[in-house]
């Protein structure tokens, strides 16, 4: 969530900063932007306790069929390069997560500079990283430190999501309207 507030702001300030206008992000032509609606739908179902009803495998393939919607979604929207940068990130997060038994794992010294104890502190999808995790590197390995405000872990995956999620925003607050031809 920290990584999602993270990107609006950057995106909004280098939009202001580059003279774009809040009010033109409304012109944003994103083909099927419900998607992202349903991905996040799946996992507060899933996360929620709603999940813990379904069963621990509910939660995995509700988890990892949220990450294929927003590839779906960056599928439909590949002409942008935010929104391609931000579906590999997803991408990556996704596949973390596929070869891990559905979980996000965190490495302890992410959570120990982020100030957490458990996996379970920064979400109900991440688990400790231990010697049988694969592909380490796409795991939450980074840590905002626990001296900031809403300090926790973050993958690669996240990063490339928060710059997409950034130049998307930062680019449809600089767009103008497209003009009717005729």
């Amino acid at each position: 969530m920290l990584v999602l507030l993270a990107a609006l702001v950057l995106g909004l300030a280098v939009g202001y900063a580059r003279g774009g206008r809040l009010e033109n992000i409304r012109h944003l032509e994103l083909r099927r932007a419900w998607l992202i609606l349903v991905a996040l739908a799946l996992q507060l179902v899933a996360f929620s306790p709603l999940g813990n009803w379904f069963g621990s495998a509910a939660v995995i393939a509700l988890h990892l069929v949220s990450y294929a919607v927003l590839l779906a979604f960056g599928g439909l929207n590949i002409r942008s390069p935010g929104i391609v940068l931000a579906a590999s990130g997803a991408a990556l997060n996704g596949l973390a997560i596929a070869v891990n038994g559905g979980y996000m794992p965190a490495t302890r010294s992410a959570l120990s500079s982020a100030g957490r104890l458990y996996a379970s502190d920064t979400a109900s999808n991440s688990r400790i990283a231990d010697a049988h995790t694969r592909l380490r590197f796409l795991c939450d390995v980074f840590a905002v430190p626990s001296d900031v405000p809403l300090a926790n872990v973050f993958s690669l995956g996240d990063v490339c999501v928060a710059i997409g999620v950034a130049i998307v925003l930062g680019g449809a607050m600089n767009a103008q309207p497209k003009r009717e031809q005729g």
